[in-house]
C-alpha cells in the first residue's frame, strides 16, 4: 500500500503517543510482576518489547548499600518492513517506519533511592564504548583507566579474603614463579592506567587552553 509523507508522519505520531502517554518522558519503575503486568496492559498489544543488553548505574551513585531498580522506558525502533511513500516530486520511495517500543532495564541505585532519568553503563568497558561512539574521548579514557585497574586487582598474589576464599588469579595458582609473573602483569596494567590518566589530563588541559582562542569575543 502506497501512502504520502504526511500520512506516514501522522501514523507514526499516533503510534508514538500511544506509548508516550503511558511511559511519558521518564522511565517507569516496577518491582513486582503485577506492576509490570499493569504497565504492559496499558500499552497497545503490538508494542514491541526489548531488554537492555547492559546494566546501567546512577552516575552520581554515593558510597554505601546499593539496590537494583527495574525500569521500563519508551524507545524508538525501525520497523522491519519498508513503506512505499509518494514524495512531493511524485516519485514512490521506500522508507523505514519508526515504531515505538518499550525497553526493560536494570539500574544500580543507592538503596532506597529511585532510578535517575540519566544513567550510564555499569561496566567500564561498555561505558568506554558508549562514550567513544559519541566522540567523548575524555570519558572513554576515564572508563578504560577504571577497566585496567580492575583487571590489575584480579591478578596479584595477595592475601585471600576474610573467609579464606581466593579472590585473585594468583591465589588459585600453586606455582610460585607464575604467581610472581602474574603480579608483574598487574603492575604493568597499573602503569598503563597511570599513563592513560596522564594522557587524559594532558588532553583536558589542551582543550581548556584552546577555549579562549575559540571564543569569538
Amino acid at each position: 500500500m502506497t501512502i504520502d509523507r504526511q500520512t506516514l508522519a501522522d501514523q507514526q505520531q499516533a503510534a508514538a503517543r500511544a506509548v508516550t502517554d503511558v511511559l511519558a518522558r521518564m522511565p517507569r519503575e516496577f518491582a513486582t510482576a503485577g506492576e509490570l503486568a499493569a504497565l504492559m496492559a496499558a500499552l497497545p498489544a503490538d508494542t514491541p518489547v526489548s531488554v537492555a543488553w547492559t546494566v546501567h548505574v546512577d552516575p552520581n551513585l554515593p558510597a554505601g548499600p546499593t539496590a537494583t531498580a527495574h525500569t521500563a522506558a519508551g524507545v524508538t525502533l525501525l520497523g522491519p518492513d519498508p513503506v512505499d511513500v509518494v514524495d512531493s516530486d511524485g516519485q514512490v520511495r521506500s522508507y523505514g517506519r519508526l515504531t515505538p517500543g518499550v525497553q526493560l532495564a536494570a539500574v544500580v541505585v543507592a538503596e532506597g533511592q529511585p532510578a535517575p532519568a540519566w544513567t550510564v553503563a555499569y561496566q567500564p568497558y561498555e561505558r568506554a564504548q558508549n562514550a567513544l561512539g559519541a566522540g567523548d574521548v575524555e570519558t572513554t579514557l576515564t572508563a578504560l583507566v577504571e577497566l585496567l585497574r580492575w583487571m590489575a586487582d584480579l591478578l596479584p598474589d595477595t592475601p585471600a579474603g576474610e573467609d579464606g576464599t581466593p579472590e585473585t588469579v594468583a591465589q588459585w595458582v600453586t606455582d610460585a614463579g607464575i604467581r610472581a609473573r602474574l603480579g608483574i602483569e598487574a603492575m604493568r596494567l597499573n602503569y598503563s592506567a597511570e599513563r592513560l590518566t596522564n594522557l587524559r589530563n594532558d588532553l583536558a588541559d589542551r582543550e581548556a587552553a584552546r577555549l579562549p582562542e575559540d571564543d569569538p569575543k
